[in-house]
């Protein structure tokens, strides 16, 4: 609680990042992704993890305080970072993988920034752009967004940069 009390009171207007340090950003990442997207989206995924623990806590209040917070942040985002068509701020695996994982867009453009994150990922030749803040959310944002196809296709990947290129260079 602590922890998100430092967050309302260091993110101006629901944006994290927005002054001072933004964060070390999306570390090893091909395609930069910007440090106030990826601030913001970090701060309203731990307010909805808050959420939650407030609610199998019994603690209605705060799951409440949580829940209006999170709107409120995610309002934010998609006001600084989202175009009414669904494109996302800079266009990067990233920030797509985040926005959807993390359920930081209306219900109409889900279904369009799916499908820019699966193109963004076939013209990259099925190659993984994200580094450390977004690979672990990419295959997921693919597969639960209906695009299991381009998700087995960069799983698959073995020229660099994918998961597989360490293996065939002797990685364990």
């Amino acid at each position: 609680q602590k922890f998100i009390a430092w967050l309302v009171e260091n993110s101006p207007n629901f944006i994290r990042a927005a002054s001072g340090w933004q964060g070390f950003g999306d570390w090893l990442a091909a395609a930069e992704t910007p440090k106030a997207l990826l601030g913001t989206a970090c701060y309203a995924h731990s307010v909805d993890l808050m959420a939650r623990i407030a609610d199998v806590l019994g603690k209605s209040d705060d799951a409440v305080q949580y829940r209006k917070l999170f709107e409120n942040i995610r309002a934010a985002f998609i006001e600084r970072f989202v175009l009414p068509d669904g494109v996302i701020l800079n266009n990067t695996q990233t920030a797509y993988a985040l926005a959807l994982q993390f359920d930081l867009l209306p219900p109409d453009l889900r279904p369009r920034a799916a499908e820019r994150l699966a193109k963004n990922v076939r013209e990259n030749g099925n190659k993984l752009t994200t580094g450390f803040v977004g690979t672990p959310h990419l295959l997921f944002a693919l597969s639960e967004n209906g695009h299991l196809e381009t998700a087995f296709d960069l799983l698959l990947q073995t020229d660099c940069p994918s998961w597989l290129y360490p293996v065939t260079q002797g990685a364990t």
